[in-house]
């Protein structure tokens, strides 16, 4: 009864956030056309239609995430998983982050093997990194210090997202994962944060064999440990065409 009403759970919310999708791609349509052609509309909406727009951003998002997270609830493992090179994910996100963090103009480091290759789903690791890394630079001040790190050891394989932010009290730690779950809910809320992102997170790692650490204090910091373990780490002296055959076979 309880995996009935989880899926219940489940599908309802994939099929709302579909039916919703539509309607809001709309409406955010005729914003975007009236914020692009000024001289149509009265100066005094501006402010109006600013604000409109930037709340339909956040429902989409928000809808998207829902459903990623509603897909990646169906099923305990990746389909069909390929070799990923996580250096090459790495790059992208830090990108985006740097894009992401403007003016703020926080410090980046990278320390990753550009030869440690996982097996799994690249576009849900990419989602689980970025959440990762855009948290830190949506809670950590400006010219704060945000350290990536990916290496392997006995042990598997860590991704570690480190920063000197604003940090976690410890009551919140064993809750942060659940989904719409937020630590300061205005705080959130401003920053366009959905709530969702570290549900997300925690569910592609589930996905993919591996666990999530966090160690956190107000006022010092955060770090975000991914441990995947040592099977799922794609051999050295493996070619990446033939591990993506063997792993289509």
């Amino acid at each position: 009864q309880l995996h009935r009403a989880n899926q219940i759970r489940s599908d309802f919310v994939a099929n709302v956030s579909h039916e919703l999708r539509t309607p809001t791609t709309v409406f955010k349509g005729y914003l975007e056309s009236l914020l692009d052609q000024p001289a149509q509309c009265p100066p005094s909406w501006r402010t109006a239609l600013e604000q409109m727009s930037a709340h339909a951003d956040r429902m989409q998002s928000l809808i998207e995430e829902l459903l990623l997270l509603s897909r990646l609830e169906r099923e305990d493992h990746v389909p069909n998983p390929q070799p990923v090179l996580v250096s090459e994910v790495l790059s992208d996100v830090l990108k985006q982050a740097r894009m992401l963090s403007g003016p703020r103009d926080h410090i980046f480091s990278l320390e990753a093997d550009a030869t440690l290759r996982v097996m799994g789903n690249r576009n849900e690791i990419y989602s689980a990194i970025s959440n990762l890394v855009f948290n830190a630079v949506n809670y950590t001040p400006p010219r704060g210090i945000i350290q990536v790190r990916w290496f392997r050891d006995d042990a598997g394989a860590h991704l570690e997202v480190q920063d000197n932010g604003i940090g976690i009290g410890e009551e919140h730690l064993e809750r942060i994962t659940e989904r719409f779950y937020r630590v300061d809910p205005s705080r959130s809320r401003s920053d366009g944060g959905t709530g969702l992102g570290l549900a997300i997170v925690k569910h592609v790692l589930m996905r993919h064999d591996a666990t999530l650490d966090v160690r956190s204090k107000l006022g010092e910091g955060s770090t975000f440990r991914c441990d995947f373990p040592p099977e799922t780490i794609v051999a050295d002296d493996a070619p990446m065409e033939a591990k993506r055959r063997d792993g289509a076979a």
